[in-house]
């Protein structure tokens, strides 16, 4: 698979800042709001994006380290990151900063060898670091894109979609 690694890496290293400045904008009153009996809560998704990055720098380490990594799959529904291991949104956000800053770390060490090596993947035909990039990336803008529409998009146009 053909990566734009270096475009990738500059949105991947902008998230946790455009989160950041969004979440300022929001009221902390519509974090919890349960908007369809199943979509996530506002809180939830935002649990979920900095829950994850501890599993996914461990990913990547193991990645960078091993010539043959076997990554074992990840199922959110069976993970406690939706729940309160934070106490605030700002202290989610503040670990998610941290953690993408190492992860960040891992992928500028990497050679071109090692971010493209292959992985097995139960998941995946085709999986590598730079498949887990752009995984990363687009993980990231999905959950935030369903933040902007349980928070602004009226009740009459929200659907079970969501």
């Amino acid at each position: 698979m053909r990566m734009a690694k270096n475009e990738l890496l500059s949105a991947l290293s902008s998230l946790p800042n455009i989160a950041s400045n969004y979440f300022e904008n929001i009221p902390e009153e519509s974090l919890d709001v349960r908007r369809l009996p199943t979509a996530w809560t506002i809180r939830e998704h935002l649990y979920h994006i900095a829950g994850i990055q501890a599993m996914l720098l461990a990913r990547l380490d193991l990645m960078y380290r091993e010539p043959q990594p076997v990554i074992v799959p990840y199922f959110p529904d069976k993970e406690t990151e939706k729940l309160s291991q934070w106490t605030s949104a700002s202290e989610a956000l503040a670990r998610y900063r941290e953690l993408r800053a190492a992860q960040l770390a891992v992928f500028e060490k990497s050679t071109d060898e090692v971010f493209s090596r292959p992985a097995r993947h139960a998941e995946y035909q085709d999986y590598s670091m730079g498949v887990l990039l752009h995984h990363m990336v687009f993980h990231e803008y999905w959950h935030l894109y369903r933040i902007e529409e349980l928070w602004l998009t009226k009740d009459e146009y929200l659907t079970e979609l969501l």
